[in-house]
Formats: structure tokens, C-alpha cells, sequence
């Protein structure tokens, strides 16, 4: 009995969870459902139909409950950030930015989106803020049909009764018989079914709880989002039942929500009282047959800007803007209430503006109007009295700027800046009121720093930007921005406030022509004279305007030594000369068989021979006919030529096939084996020489050297090489009797691609000869020698339609002989 007894309360409290939770909008747990499928279906229709349970919705609820989870924890997302909070962080981070003079524009207030206040609190599913079922019932509960009394007796008897109140109001209670319930408070109840048992049962005492709670049947009407009947537990209030209809529509007020009951009204809800101060005392319980009523939004006023919840606001017994901005949570300390302004509408339906002082009296007390727009602007984006020194300094930013502050005063000494910090010129720019223009100062930071509060020292001006300089940084670039400033300012009644200086400076460009500028201001501030500087003149051109307004260059040479006491003015162009004979440090790199190899530094108009004299002549091993000279100014023209021959190459490959030319499949394959090997290709700069009569007759064949040659001197060598079209392209070793065509029978001859009438041989020392059968250059001496190479040329005939092949591949064969030749010391 006890068994049955128990399971018909657990089964009953779970079909009410399900009742209460669906018609709530809320989801049973997983258990629940399962507690309740693992019922017979007699018994389930049974129950179904006792508690208005719909079957078929019960089996949706399950797979409903991921998206309610989502639903509520996007709701406490948006909840948790609020537009205060993220003007705050905002003012936060800006406070933390690098101190800035520029001004900014004010546009935020004006261009800002608002949003109705408070409607939020219902996005999502409906539901998603339900009361719990499972909370302590109040004292003052009155009980009534359908509403589950738990009874359970302990003592001389042990039982447990889950006792439902009838329709008559009675409960049905074994043994005892039927006990009149309805219409009692919860500890009335309690107190009777106690002494009911303590009269009839005796040694047996009693707990009485309450189970399942009965359901209500409400009306929600008005500008609700879905408006109709609700069916809800009986713990619910005003604010469960707008939450399980899904809430107030954006038509609807949030400030006058009505609660009737039999026709008359209960009372109104206010939700900015829960929104604002948390305060639910007029969250009323609600009973059966109750009517909520959602009117329309009454007046309302935006209110944007510097406030600490941005929105558009329902009014009820507001009227001033003071009450106004207590809606919007208060100014943000960035606020400048002093300059508001209020956006209306006017009496004849026209737009306006109505200036306000927002912490005045007055202001404060203005009356506001429908659809008025309150805007609250934040302080400017600009910081006075401060001065601000940026650049090569270990600590830049901000410091307070007080009357008579110098810069001494903020920079006490050298170690206050970064190392290899320029002492001998910094910039002071300061702003000229009431324009803003700008006016550029200069100065000397050792000499502040040696004469503190002397006329050496400058003294600052309240929003005085200074400069420090490195000697690292390129300081035309640095100073650009304020160049560009300086050449904005320029009118018909003042030049540019700009100098150039070009030459041998460490910095040349132009710089603003600092006040009462000498020649030497302005190459202190170029970061001064380079070591290849002319010291003893340098040259200012001067543009001046005559009578009639024409143009008239000057060129004026000064002394730089008495360049100090020669004053500049606008658009003074300085010219430093270099030294006349300075050409640098100029070096030949020489490698192989010299006795002393290395690399020598040379002078102008120095020759080869003079430096392998230098070098202690070659060694006993030289192989001087296949030396190898090179220089740095062919390796560039090579390069370039590669580059422009690989172009035409491709052009001519592309035009060949729009003409409908196409190459067959094995010139195609050489061709792009070409490209490839062109890609690839390393320009040498290898220029031919004869070295054994530049060693023997300087006077006629010598050369003169620049800046980046190489010699290269192999050792003798006892080799003849193929290459080219041949079947294998390999070395022989050198055999006096031998021909070229011996040679390029011992690689395995010619292949189809040969061009047989074109084959020549590269000397050891890069020069070229035809053999004697050859008719392509002029003859000469035919005789192979050790160190050359045979080259087997590709057939150019074959390649009508890509007329650079020939030139392309001869330069390729010669310079990857060169390469080769080089590699290989």
C-alpha cells in the first residue's frame, strides 16, 4: 500500500511538473520524460487526460530543450554588456593612448543608433524566465481544486498520502474521511489535517507539504507579442505570465501595465521599477481569470551621447531633463552637460534645436516634450595646459605644463634620453593662437643642459610639442607631417616656412625653416656634415621676386665655418659639395694562383698589373691563359640582358602561337629547357683579357681597375671539354694530334639538334675562334689547346618562328661556361 501509494505521488508530482512546465513554455528535464513514457499507455492516457497533458507535444518537448538553453544564455550575453560599461572601458583606453594635441571632431552624439529601453528583456524564446516549481510555498497560500496536499504519518503508522483537492474543495483522506480544504491558507490546512490526526489517530503525528500546484487560466491583452490565453501554476506572477507570453511588443508600454480582475483594475505595473531599482513589490500573484493589460507606449524621449545607458525612454511622471538623465543612469565622466542640446519638434511640425545647460538650474528644469531627443556631448578630444616631448627619450608623453616651465625642467639631463640621442638639435613646435598654425623652433639640447634657465634653455608654452632626434632615423621622414603643415599655411602674404638641403649631409630633404634659422641650424638639424663633406664652402640658392613679380635666382657661396651668422629665409635650397677627389674605398678581389691572394684596397687609375705586383706576382703552377677577369658593372648589364631576353623570348613564343604557328612538340621542349636554364642563369661579368702580355707589356695592354673587379688564375690545366649538342657532353684529357671533330667524336658526335656549320671553341681565357671547316666567323687559328671548350651549338633553322634562338642560346652557352670556369678554381 505504502509502495503504491509513494509511486502514484512521484508519478503524479511528474505528469504536474509536465503540465505546469508546457503550459509555461518551460522544459521538462529528460528524467521527467522518461519517468513518464515508462508508463503503460492506459496509464499515460489516464494521467493525460486528468491533467491536460498534450501527448504529442510531450514527445517534442526533448528535442526543444537545446535551443531554449541557447536562447537563455544568448539573453544573458546581452544582458551582461551595457552601453555604460562599454563607454567607460572606452574612456579608460583612451586615457591609457599616448598623450595626443590633435583635435577631433564631435560626431559620435550626433550620428549614435538608439534603442527603446527595456524591451530586451524579452528576446528570446518564450519562457525563458520562468518561476521555479520547487520553492518553499508561502504561508499565506490558499489552497483550492487541483492543488496536491503530501501527507505523510510516521509514529505508530507509517504511510504517505498524496491527497488532491477535489472540485467540492475536499481532500479524501483514508480512514478519516473527507476534510474541507479549499479556500484555507496552507498553515490553516496544516494545522487541521494535524489535529484531525493527533483527535482520531493516536501515537501517530504528521508532515504536511505541498506537491503539485494546481494550474490557472489568464488573459494577456493588449500590446503583448502574442496576446491570448495562458494557462499557468498558481505561484505565478504578473511578470511570469508576460515572460510565458513572450513579452511586450515594441507598441506596448512598459510602464503601465494593467492587472484586472472581474472588470475593475487591481493594480499597474511599472517594469522600470524592476528594469532600474530591482524593486518587485507590485509584481502581483495572480489568480484565475485574470486579465493583463499591455496599453500603448505612452510619451516618449531619446537621450544619446555621453550618458551611461544610451536609449529612447518611455515617460510616466518625468517631465524635467534631470529626470530624464536619472532614466539614462546619470552623465559618463566624460560628459560636458554645459553644451547640450535637445532635438524637437516644434508647434508647426518642423525640426529644431534648443540649446541646454544641463547643470545649471535652468537647464535642469526644462520641460521635456514627446519624441524629444536629449544630447549630451563629451569633453573634446584635446588636453590643455600640458606639453608633450616625443622621440628619442626613454620616457615620451605628457607632462604639466605650468607658467615659465623650460625644458630643463621637464628633460633634467642626457640620461634621460635614449643612447645615441642627437644633442645638438631638437625642434620646439608650437601652436599660435587663435588660428592653431604652427611655428617651429630650434634648438640645442647640450647646450640647455650645460646652461639651465640661461637663454640657452627655451621656455615652453602650454601645448609645446618637442622633438629629440636619433641619429638613426631619417628625420625629413620624422618630420613630414609637419612640412606638409607648414606648406598648408603658406598665403600671398607668406612663403612656404620651409628649406631644403641636399649633398653631404646625413639627412638630406626638407625641414621647416626654423625661427631666425642660420645655414648651420639647418645642417645641425640635417644630423650634420658627413666625413666626405666639402667643409670650406657650400652653395644657397635663393628665389626672389623682383618688382613686377618675376622670379630671380640667386646663388650665393658661404663659408660653412661663418655659416652661423648667415640667416635664411623661405625656401633657401643648401647645397654641401663632397670632396673633390673623395671616391670612396674602392677593392679587386684576387683569387687562384697568386702568391698573396685576397682582396686589395686600390686607388683611382691603379691597373692590374700594378696590383699582382702588389700581390707578389703568380705562383709557378698559373695557368695564365685561362684566367679569368670579371667586373661587378658587366655582371650588371648581363643580368639586365637576361632579364630582357627571356621577355622577348616568351613575347615571341606567345605571338608564334596567336599566329597559329605553334612550334612542334621538340622545339616547344627546348624552349622551355631554356627558359629554365635562363631562370637559373648567374651573370658572371667576365670580360677578356690577355694577361700574360699585360704582365709582359703593361704600357700597351693593361686595365685599369674599378671598384668590385675580380681575377681569377686557375692552374694548368690538362682538359678539353664538349658541350652542347653532342651525345655526351663530357672532358678529354688533352692530346696535341687530336682535331675538334676528334673531340666531338670521343663524345659520341653530334644528335639531330646540332647545328654543325656554327660549331666553335671557347678559348681558356673566354675568347671564341671558328675551326678551319667552319665558315660562321672569320678563321683563325684552329689549333685546340689544353683548357678549351668545343661547343655544339642548337640548330637555329629549326626555330623560324622564335627568332632569338640563336642569340639567346649563344649567350647562355658562354655565360654557363664562364660560370662553370669560375666554380671550378
Amino acid at each position: 500500500m505504502n509502495i503504491k501509494l509513494s509511486l502514484s505521488g512521484l508519478l503524479c508530482g511528474t505528469v504536474f511538473l509536465l503540465t505546469s512546465s508546457m503550459s509555461l513554455a518551460q522544459t521538462p528535464t529528460a528524467a521527467q520524460i522518461e519517468q513518464f513514457k515508462s508508463l503503460p499507455a492506459a496509464q499515460q492516457q489516464a494521467l493525460a487526460r486528468q491533467y491536460g497533458v498534450d501527448l504529442d507535444a510531450l514527445s517534442k518537448t526533448k528535442h526543444a530543450q537545446p535551443n531554449l538553453k541557447q536562447a537563455a544564455s544568448g539573453h544573458a550575453r546581452r544582458a551582461a554588456s551595457t552601453a555604460g560599461e562599454t563607454a567607460i572601458e572606452k574612456n579608460a583606453v583612451e586615457a591609457s593612448n599616448k598623450v595626443n594635441l590633435a583635435e577631433v571632431k564631435e560626431e559620435k552624439v550626433t550620428k549614435q543608433q538608439l534603442k527603446q529601453f527595456g524591451y530586451e528583456l524579452f528576446d528570446g524564446t518564450p519562457g525563458s524566465f520562468m518561476p521555479a516549481t520547487d520553492i518553499p510555498i508561502p504561508s499565506e497560500y490558499v489552497m483550492g481544486p487541483g492543488d496536491n496536499i503530501i501527507v505523510q504519518l510516521y509514529g505508530k503508522e507509517n504511510q504517505s498520502y498524496a491527497l488532491t483537492i477535489n472540485r467540492e474543495g475536499e481532500i479524501q483522506f483514508p480512514n478519516l474521511g473527507p476534510m474541507v480544504v479549499a479556500g484555507l491558507s496552507f498553515t490553516d490546512v496544516k494545522a487541521l489535517i494535524g489535529t484531525m490526526v493527533s483527535e482520531q489517530m493516536i501515537g501517530v503525528k504528521v508532515s504536511v507539504t505541498v506537491g503539485a500546484l494546481r494550474s490557472i487560466r489568464i488573459f494577456i491583452l493588449g500590446a503583448a507579442k502574442l496576446p491570448g490565453s495562458y494557462t499557468i501554476n498558481s505561484l505565478s506572477t504578473m511578470t511570469n505570465a508576460l515572460f510565458a507570453s513572450g513579452g511586450i511588443s515594441k507598441a506596448g508600454s512598459l510602464r503601465n501595465i494593467q492587472l484586472k480582475r472581474g472588470g475593475k483594475l487591481v493594480t499597474s505595473l511599472d517594469l522600470y521599477d524592476l528594469l532600474l531599482s530591482g524593486d518587485t513589490s507590485s509584481d502581483t500573484r495572480l489568480l484565475p481569470g485574470d486579465v493583463i493589460f499591455i496599453p500603448s507606449i505612452g510619451k516618449t524621449v531619446g537621450v544619446s551621447g555621453e550618458v551611461r545607458r544610451p536609449a529612447i525612454y518611455e515617460l510616466k511622471d518625468e517631465t524635467t531633463s534631470e529626470q530624464v538623465v536619472a532614466l539614462a543612469g546619470g552623465f559618463l565622466p566624460t560628459a560636458y552637460p554645459q553644451v547640450s542640446r535637445i532635438e524637437r519638434i516644434n508647434s508647426r511640425g518642423e525640426r529644431t534645436l534648443v540649446d541646454v545647460d544641463l547643470k545649471s538650474k535652468q537647464g535642469k528644469s526644462l520641460p521635456i516634450r514627446d519624441a524629444d531627443i536629449l544630447q549630451v556631448f563629451s569633453v573634446l578630444n584635446t588636453m590643455e595646459d600640458i606639453v608633450v616631448i616625443e622621440g628619442h627619450i626613454k620616457r615620451p608623453g605628457g607632462s604639466a605644463w605650468r607658467a615659465g616651465l623650460s625644458f630643463s625642467d621637464i628633460v633634467s639631463g642626457a640620461d634621460a634620453l635614449l643612447p645615441n640621442a642627437d644633442l645638438n638639435a631638437a625642434l620646439i613646435v608650437s601652436e599660435l593662437e587663435p588660428t592653431q598654425q604652427i611655428e617651429v623652433k630650434f634648438f640645442s639640447p647640450a647646450a640647455a643642459f650645460a646652461s639651465p634657465r640661461s637663454a640657452s634653455d627655451p621656455v615652453l608654452n602650454a601645448r609645446d610639442k618637442v622633438l629629440i632626434f636619433d641619429f638613426q632615423s631619417n628625420r625629413a621622414t620624422v618630420l613630414k607631417d609637419i612640412v606638409k603643415r607648414l606648406a598648408v599655411q603658406a598665403n600671398g602674404n607668406q612663403r612656404r616656412q620651409l628649406v631644403s638641403i641636399n649633398g653631404s649631409v646625413r639627412f638630406p630633404g626638407q625641414y621647416p625653416l626654423v625661427s631666425n634659422a642660420s645655414a648651420n641650424d639647418i645642417i645641425a638639424l640635417a644630423g650634420g656634415l658627413t666625413d666626405r663633406a666639402f667643409s670650406l664652402g657650400a652653395e644657397i640658392t635663393r628665389y626672389v621676386f623682383d618688382e613686377q613679380q618675376q622670379q630671380v635666382t640667386e646663388h650665393i657661396n658661404i663659408d660653412l665655418k661663418s655659416a652661423a651668422g648667415y640667416s635664411l629665409v623661405p625656401e633657401d635650397a643648401i647645397q654641401i659639395k663632397h670632396l673633390p677627389s673623395w671616391v670612396g674605398t674602392e677593392t679587386i678581389e684576387l683569387e687562384g694562383e697568386v702568391v698573396f691572394p685576397g682582396t686589395y684596397t686600390i686607388q683611382r687609375g691603379e691597373t692590374l698589373s700594378q696590383v699582382i705586383q702588389r700581390a707578389g706576382g703568380l705562383t709557378e703552377y698559373a695557368f695564365i691563359e685561362a684566367s679569368i677577369f670579371s667586373r661587378a658593372q658587366l655582371r650588371s648589364l648581363e643580368a639586365q640582358r637576361l632579364k630582357e631576353l627571356k621577355q622577348q623570348l616568351t613575347a615571341d613564343i606567345a605571338a608564334a602561337n596567336l599566329q597559329e604557328q605553334s612550334v612542334d612538340g621538340d622545339t616547344q621542349l627546348d624552349t622551355q629547357n631554356l627558359l629554365s636554364t635562363m631562370e637559373g642563369m648567374r651573370p658572371t661579368g667576365r670580360m677578356v683579357i690577355d694577361l700574360a702580355n699585360i704582365i709582359k707589356m703593361p704600357e700597351q695592354h693593361d686595365v685599369v681597375l674599378k671598384n668590385g673587379d675580380r681575377l681569377t688564375v686557375p692552374k694548368q690545366s690538362q682538359s678539353v671539354t664538349v658541350v652542347g649538342e653532342v651525345q655526351y657532353a663530357t672532358s678529354h684529357i688533352f692530346e696535341s694530334k687530336l682535331s675538334v671533330n676528334d673531340y666531338i667524336e670521343r663524345s659520341g658526335g653530334t644528335n639531330i639538334k646540332a647545328d654543325k656549320k656554327r660549331i666553335y671553341v671557347v678559348r681558356a681565357n673566354g675568347s671564341v675562334f671558328l675551326p678551319s671547316e667552319s665558315r660562321w666567323f672569320k678563321r683563325g687559328d684552329s689549333a685546340i689547346q689544353p683548357g678549351d671548350t668545343v661547343v655544339v651549338p642548337l640548330d637555329a633553322d629549326r626555330m623560324k618562328k622564335l627568332t632569338l634562338w640563336a642569340s639567346i642560346s649563344e649567350i647562355v652557352y658562354r655565360m654557363a661556361l664562364g660560370a662553370a670556369a669560375v666554380a671550378s678554381f
